[in-house]
């Protein structure tokens, strides 16, 4: 017989077999069993928790003749043998291929025939989020009253991009991820009746590595059945899938916090002969350096690191994740930002005299920003008092600075926003992703390198012809780029190669404006294009105290040495 995968195998054939939906199977179950079957069911949530094997359970159970008292099938009568059959009256849809109008009105041309065999003829939809809106166009009316002979049951892991047109004519179920208890008890059961000796420690890290997802765990059960023949360890489950043992990644940690530099460059050469992702290696690093910092705070036996500096390494672990997305050589990015973590004191007085040199030229390129509206409420800050520095005989004190905040007027935020969905075009959109590939040649200039690397990070959400929505994941990369918002206009208007205007959301923001788009997409007189007439971006001065005392002459030198005598100005 040929040989099928694991989650193929074992999928449910009842609704008792599925696991961590008990709310969403007693909506079913019950509705079957009052014969108050909804016309269309919309399944969301993430991948490998059921939904289209609970799609094929209700497929199977509104036409079994012999429904038994727990709304089991009997798999005996001939509308069971039928479906075991493959019933040309149970037809599944892959959207994600057939995502045009076309198949929806070929659909809608044959929904009318009534089931050759079956009671009810059931469609399937999967991944629905992806038809075309002409597609979801064409299924509304038929999916609002279609024949009595029919039921829809649409399936997505996007309940976002499904419009709201059609949410409002299904009713709508939401998957949620299953519990990595369940998922242990569940591959030790397979475990067991395939005869696969596996350890427990595996078993527990399939399924949190599986994130929820039963069809990912049953998949990396499989894998490792034909990785080891015999029993399956925990080493053999991190080999194959690049990643480090607790204990190893908590003596990494304390190499890294004890500022051992030739251990950890050591160590990363070792991960690296392994053939570690090192993308995965810095998730689990971020894991256990967040589980020893909880640990501080819950458990009584206190562990021996400082929060403060776990909280330090989860950042950098961040952000050096965030760098390989695009890096040339990985381990070099992990070893030089691993590096600069662990000797910060020696670069800690570098960066001090840069920021001290350039301060008063960002005062000065920020305040071309400044309200028209608000001038008058900010009083003006002379040049003395910005830096107000005073030189007493060969010491330089620095008592007080101005910094410049930038501030969004929320209303002309959301008036940039409006003008962009009000003259949103598709083809417009796909022009300026074209010419927005020509983003990677700035990273190496030497005025934009900088705001070049943050946009990197940042997706086109809506084009106008005048204006831009983008997206970002990060909130700190929102504030650095509106700290740099002249130069990002600068950069986009020449990438793009036209004057644009735009505006930075995060994705939750973008999410939001995109659904109150759907909901609003049919009134004209919603999203009108008006001319902003106030400031989008403000800047205030904001005083900062600051009471050290420097050596005037070794401050000077110092940055002489480390910039040049070209880059430092005395003034």
């Amino acid at each position: 017989m040929e040989y099928q995968a694991l989650y193929r195998k074992y999928r449910p054939t009842k609704f008792s077999d599925v696991v961590d939906q008990d709310s969403i199977l007693k909506i079913l179950t019950n509705s079957i069993k009052e014969g108050k079957i909804s016309h269309a069911y919309l399944f969301s949530g993430p991948r490998g928790t059921g939904k289209t094997t609970i799609a094929k359970l209700v497929a199977k159970t509104i036409n079994c003749l012999n429904i038994q008292e727990d709304t089991s099938i009997c798999g005996e009568c001939e509308n069971c043998l039928d479906i075991l059959n493959n019933s040309p009256d149970i037809i599944e849809i892959d959207a994600a291929s057939n995502n045009g109008v076309d198949e929806i009105r070929e659909l809608k041309s044959k929904i009318n025939l009534v089931p050759s065999k079956l009671k009810y003829k059931v469609y399937i939809i999967d991944e629905v989020h992806m038809l075309s809106i002409s597609a979801f166009n064409a299924l509304l009316k038929t999916l609002e009253e279609p024949p009595s002979h029919v039921v829809f049951i649409l399936a997505t892991t996007e309940f976002y991009k499904v419009p709201t047109t059609i949410v409002s004519r299904c009713q709508c179920l939401n998957f949620t991820r299953i519990k990595t208890t369940s998922i242990e008890a569940r591959l030790k059961q397979i475990a067991e009746l395939e005869q696969i000796n596996i350890e427990d420690e595996a078993i527990h890290e399939i399924a949190v590595y599986s994130e929820g997802g039963m069809r990912d765990a049953l998949g990396m059960l499989d894998k490792l059945a034909s990785y080891s023949l015999e029993k399956i360890t925990l080493k053999d489950f991190l080999n194959i899938n690049g990643l480090i043992s607790k204990s190893d990644m908590d003596l990494f940690i304390e190499q890294i916090l004890k500022n051992n530099n030739e251990e950890v460059i050591n160590t990363l050469n070792k991960f690296d002969e392994l053939g570690y992702d090192f993308s995965k290696l810095l998730e689990k690093l971020m894991q256990e350096s967040r589980d020893l910092m909880v640990d501080f705070y819950t458990s009584n036996d206190k562990v021996n690191y400082n929060p403060k500096d776990l909280y330090n390494l989860i950042m950098c672990f961040n952000e050096t994740y965030n760098l390989l997305k695009e890096a040339a050589n990985r381990r070099i990015i992990v070893e030089v930002k691993l590096l600069s973590f662990m000797n910060k004191e020696i670069t800690s007085d570098n960066q001090q005299n840069l920021n001290l040199i350039n301060s008063q030229k960002n005062n000065a390129k920020q305040e071309n920003f400044v309200d028209k509206n608000i001038s008058q409420e900010i009083p003006k800050v002379s040049k003395s008092e910005k830096t107000a520095q005073k030189i007493v005989g060969n010491e330089f004190k620095n008592t007080e600075t101005t910094e410049k905040k930038y501030m969004i007027n929320k209303k002309m935020k959301q008036q940039r926003i409006n003008n962009t969905f009000a003259l949103a075009s598709k083809l417009l959109k796909n022009m300026a992703l074209d010419k927005w590939k020509n983003l990677t040649d700035y990273l190496v200039d030497a005025e934009y390198s900088e705001v070049a690397g943050l946009l990197k990070d940042c997706n086109l959400g809506v084009v106008s012809n005048t204006n831009i929505i983008l997206t970002s994941k990060y909130e700190s990369i929102i504030d650095c780029i509106y700290d740099q918002f002249e130069l990002a206009s600068n950069l986009i208007n020449k990438i793009i190669e036209n004057n644009y205007v735009f505006v930075l959301l995060s994705e939750s923001e973008f999410k939001n404006e995109v659904n109150n788009y759907k909901q609003h997409m049919n009134d004209k007189d919603y999203y009108i294009f008006k001319e902003e007439t106030e400031p989008f971006i403000i800047y205030q001065n904001i005083k900062v105290e600051n009471n050290d005392n420097l050596c005037y002459g070794s401050l000077v030198q110092k940055a002489i040495d480390v910039f040049g005598n070209e880059y430092v100005e005395i003034e």
